[in-house]
């Protein structure tokens, strides 16, 4: 006579779940981005403050003057103007490859309703920018694809809600002109997937 197996202690045992395969990659997870914003900067002389604590070295430049104003079809309509000098600062990675940037200035429209705005970012510092940091005769504009930064917005203004409610990033570049050096941004709205695209185009 055989003898009878115990009684397995399913309470000890691991529960098995089955798991959902992941969907194959496709386009519709990734964001698009729908322009929205032009961002001008006038930049004023800098100042290399230094850091005792933090290792790399602080410096502190005025953003004089500028513009902030909507593409074409974005839906919300900004044409204002910088309000009061804003100021960015700055750090350098410590090999020297890179500035990141954490800058602030409040613009007002024609109405006088005003708009913080707030971005982070990083350039790299390449023989362009070195030329234009070190004030060289052969310095010249630089290309957009070198300098990024994350923006985000907050203001009193019903009519400006949208910016506050979004994400936004964008794309710059540094121009010298006869007034002196200027930092330009071309600002887009992170949209859910390709229906950011369709939706850029259907809003003009």
């Amino acid at each position: 006579m055989s003898a009878a197996l115990p009684d397995r202690d399913h309470d000890s045992e691991p529960e098995q779940t089955a798991q959902t395969p992941s969907p194959p990659t496709t386009g519709a997870g990734y964001p698009s981005l729908q322009p929205a914003l032009h961002l001008q900067i006038q930049i004023g002389p800098a100042s290399h403050v230094g850091s005792l604590s933090r290792g790399a070295p602080l410096t502190v430049v005025p953003l004089v003057s500028g513009t902030l104003r909507s593409e074409p079809g974005f839906p919300v309509d900004v044409d204002a103007w910088t309000r009061a000098p804003g100021v960015d600062y700055v750090h350098n990675d410590p090999d020297g490859s890179r500035m990141r940037l954490r800058s602030d200035l409040v613009v007002a429209d024609t109405r006088g309703e005003e708009i913080h705005v707030h971005y982070t970012g990083i350039v790299d510092i390449t023989n362009e920018m070195r030329r234009i940091l070190g004030r060289s005769a052969n310095a010249r504009s630089t290309d957009f694809g070198h300098s990024f930064i994350h923006i985000t917005f907050e203001t009193g203004a019903m009519r400006y809600r949208a910016l506050e409610q979004a994400l936004f990033v964008g794309s710059g570049r540094f121009i010298l002109t006869d007034e002196g050096l200027k930092v330009e941004y071309r600002i887009s709205k992170v949209c859910a997937g390709p229906g950011g695209a369709e939706e850029s185009s259907s809003s003009g």
